[in-house]
C-alpha cells in the first residue's frame, strides 16, 4: 500500500468506467492512497468497481450518460476543489460537469492512438479546451495532446509490491484489455507451438488456440510477473508502457513492441520488436527463451530502470497539479 498523502485539496477523479486499465489502476491507487481523493464514473461499474465501494457510478444511455448520472457528475465536482479526468469519455464530460460546478479541471493524456477517426480528434481538440491544465504520461503522450498548457509526469508503479524474486516457469504472460490496440492478434500468430501463454485481462478477443489461457481481470499480478518467464507487450501503439514497467519492477524479461510509448519507458532493458511483425516476435520469443543468461540481464536490467517510476512521484505530481490550479 503507497504511503498515505494528500494536500487538503479535494479531487474527483472523472473515469469512463472502472475497467482494469493502467488509469483505471493507477486512479484506484490514489484513492487509497490520498484520502482526499472520490472517483466517478461517466458510464457505469466494470470490474474495479468492487474495490471502490465509494465510487459515484453513472449509466450509459446510447453513447452518453443519463441525464440523472451527469447530474450526480455535477455535484461530485461541485464536492471537489479540482476535478481530475481521464481518457476521452471522462475528459469531456468530466469536463462539462466541472465547468457548470464552477471547478477547475486537470486532465490526464494517457494514449497515443493512431487509428483515432476524424471525429473523434475533432471532439478531442474541443475539450481540450476545458483544463486548466493537462498532465500527459509521456512525450509521446504530450505530442498527441491538443492541450495549451501541458505537463509531463510519467506513470509510476508501487515498486514494494513486486519485489518478490523473479523465479519464471511458467511460459509468457501477456497483460491488458483484450482490444486490437494491445496486438494479442500478433502475439497468437506469433506463439512457437508447445509454449504455453496465459493472458490477463477483458475484452471480446479470446479465440479458443492450444496453450493459450484467457485468465480476465486477476488481483495477482505479482504472482503472475513472478512465475513468467517472459512478459510480452505487443502492443500497436501506447501513450506509457505500465504494463512494460510492472513487469520490469517485478524482474520479469520483456519483449515489447518498439513504439514510443514503450520503447522510453523500457530504454535498453527490453527486446524490442517492430510492432504488428509476427515474424519477428516470434523470433524474439523463442531467443529469449532458450537463453536463460539473456533472461537473467533483462531481469537485472529491468528492476533496474523500474526504480525512475516509484508511484508515489506520480501522485506528488497529481498533487502538485492540484495546488497549482487551484491556487493553493
Amino acid at each position: 500500500m503507497p504511503t498515505a498523502i494528500g494536500s487538503g485539496v479535494r479531487r474527483l477523479h472523472v473515469l469512463p468506467d472502472l475497467s482494469g486499465g493502467g488509469a483505471e489502476r493507477l486512479v484506484l491507487a490514489h484513492s487509497r492512497a490520498c484520502p482526499e481523493v472520490t472517483v466517478a464514473t461517466v458510464f457505469g461499474g466494470g470490474p474495479l468497481a468492487s474495490e471502490l465501494p465509494g465510487a459515484i457510478l453513472g449509466e450509459r444511455r446510447k453513447g452518453r450518460p443519463s441525464a440523472r448520472a451527469f447530474v450526480r457528475l455535477v455535484a461530485a465536482a461541485r464536492a471537489a476543489d479540482v476535478v481530475h479526468t481521464h481518457l476521452f469519455a471522462g475528459d469531456l464530460w468530466g469536463g462539462l460537469a466541472a465547468r457548470l460546478a464552477g471547478r477547475p479541471v486537470v486532465s490526464h493524456e494517457h494514449n497515443v492512438d493512431v487509428d483515432e477517426a476524424a471525429r473523434h480528434r475533432a471532439a478531442r481538440r474541443l475539450s481540450a479546451r476545458l483544463p486548466a491544465l493537462t498532465l500527459a504520461v509521456s512525450e509521446a503522450a504530450a505530442r498527441h495532446s491538443f492541450a495549451p498548457r501541458i505537463v509531463v509526469a510519467p506513470n509510476g508503479v508501487e515498486l514494494a509490491r513486486y519485489a518478490a524474486p523473479w523465479r519464471g516457469g511458467a511460459g509468457l504472460l501477456a497483460v491488458g484489455r483484450r482490444v486490437p490496440q494491445k496486438g494479442f492478434d500478433v502475439l497468437l500468430e506469433a506463439l512457437p507451438p508447445g509454449v504455453p501463454l496465459r493472458v490477463v485481462g477483458e475484452g471480446p478477443y479470446a479465440p479458443e488456440t492450444p496453450g493459450v489461457q484467457w485468465l480476465g481481470t486477476r488481483d495477482d499480478l505479482p504472482e503472475l510477473f513472478a512465475t513468467a518467464d517472459v512478459l510480452v507487450v505487443p502492443s500497436r501503439w501506447e501513450g506509457f508502457g505500465l504494463v512494460a514497467l510492472e513487469g520490469m519492477a517485478a524482474g520479469t524479461p520483456v519483449i515489447a513492441s518498439d513504439v514510443p510509448g514503450l520503447r522510453d519507458v523500457v530504454g535498453a532493458s527490453a527486446v524490442l520488436v517492430p510492432p504488428g511483425d509476427a515474424a519477428a516476435l516470434r523470433a524474439a520469443i523463442l531467443r529469449v527463451l532458450e537463453n536463460a543468461d539473456l533472461r537473467h540481464e533483462l531481469s537485472a536490467r529491468g528492476r533496474e530502470r523500474a526504480q525512475r517510476y516509484d508511484l508515489q512521484q506520480t501522485f506528488h505530481a497529481w498533487e502538485r497539479a492540484g495546488r497549482e490550479v487551484t491556487g493553493r
